[in-house]
């Protein structure tokens, strides 16, 4: 038999231990960097790369940046491009390459860093050779918690740029692992990246007459305004409507924007202007200064026919019966005043 007080201390004692065993144990299975949650990033950034004039050889910047990720060792991601449209002409590692002191540069292992463009794609993979001499040094895991890191700078060519429409490709990311220094993988959320490059715009002025006058109706668009299609009827009371074809690439986005002199087209208070493609309604947007209308739209492609619908101006309609109207007064005083 045990004293009670002896039996008490032991009891205690053995309690703390398991306790101190369980901590340990529990620490050791939960001690995972911060970066093993899903909210480190890897993207294309800017996201979206859209030229709106471009001409074959024109070049633009992107770059591939982590953000919100700590305990970083090593890197590998594959981006994929349309290689007929797009050819990668600079590839620069900016990441690892920013240890210090300098001289420890030579401990960075590139593993992978090449461009295929042929195939339309390339591919990143680094870390370093000694990770023990990285982390005694400083540089080492590699933390971005503030403000997103560029890990790859990119310079890409335009191969081709379309005649009407758009082309547009996305820039993809596939294949990417990023690893602690235990090494644990590090869950990374994706966001990929679009190009597109609009065809040169095409500024096409079209005669309509009316009236007995002539007027120009401009328009600058990423598509086709067919020559010689421009027309101008009457379709209800006082409403009037412009029609002309639109042409582009299948599929492919166009705009128009129409200069409309406020002389031959208007809108009366509380209307709105119309715009219909191919039977269906868009929504334009108008603005004007002292001569013209300038309605602007966009719409998907192939060949469509359009109609933007407004009124005639007033005066037109009704100048004529006024001044009719004042000189038949006019004619009738005056025989009144010699009566």
């Amino acid at each position: 038999m045990f004293p009670k007080n002896v039996k008490t201390r032991n009891f205690h004692w053995m309690l703390i231990s398991i306790l101190m065993v369980s901590a340990m144990i529990f620490s050791a299975a939960n001690l995972r960097p911060a970066s093993a949650e899903a909210t480190a990033t890897i993207l294309v950034d800017p996201p979206q790369t859209i030229l709106s004039t471009a001409t074959v050889g024109t070049t633009f910047n992107v770059n591939v940046s982590i953000a919100n990720i700590t305990m970083l060792a090593g890197l590998e991601f594959k981006m994929s491009w349309d290689a007929s449209l797009l050819s990668c002409t600079n590839l620069t590692e900016k990441l690892f390459h920013t240890v210090t002191p300098p001289s420890d540069l030579d401990n960075i292992w590139q593993i992978k860093l090449t461009t295929n463009n042929t195939g339309g794609y390339l591919q990143y993979a680094l870390t370093f050779q000694d990770l023990s001499r990285a982390m005694d040094g400083g540089y080492a895991p590699i933390n971005v918690t503030t403000a997103k890191q560029v890990a790859a700078a990119l310079t890409f060519n335009v191969l081709k740029v379309p005649v009407t429409g758009l082309y547009e490709c996305n820039l993809t990311l596939s294949g990417v692992k990023a690893g602690d220094p235990v090494p644990n993988s590090i869950p990374v959320t994706i966001q990929n990246g679009y190009y597109a490059v609009y065809a040169p715009p095409e500024t096409v002025t079209n005669t309509v007459t009316y009236g007995g006058n002539t007027y120009d109706i401009t328009t600058v668009s990423n598509a086709s305004v067919v020559p010689d299609s421009m027309g101008f009827t009457k379709v209800n009371g006082t409403w009037y409507e412009l029609d002309f074809n639109l042409t582009g690439t299948d599929g492919s986005t166009g705009y128009v924007n129409a200069t409309i002199p406020k002389a031959l087209m208007g809108i009366n208070p509380g209307d709105q202007w119309r715009v219909e493609v191919n039977g269906a309604d868009v929504t334009p947007t108008v603005v004007d200064d002292a001569t013209n209308w300038y309605v602007y739209f966009t719409t998907s492609l192939s060949t469509k026919p359009v109609e933007i619908i407004g009124t005639v101006p007033e005066f037109t309609l009704l100048v004529i019966p006024l001044l009719m109207a004042v000189t038949l007064i006019a004619v009738g005083i005056r025989r009144r005043r010699r009566l």
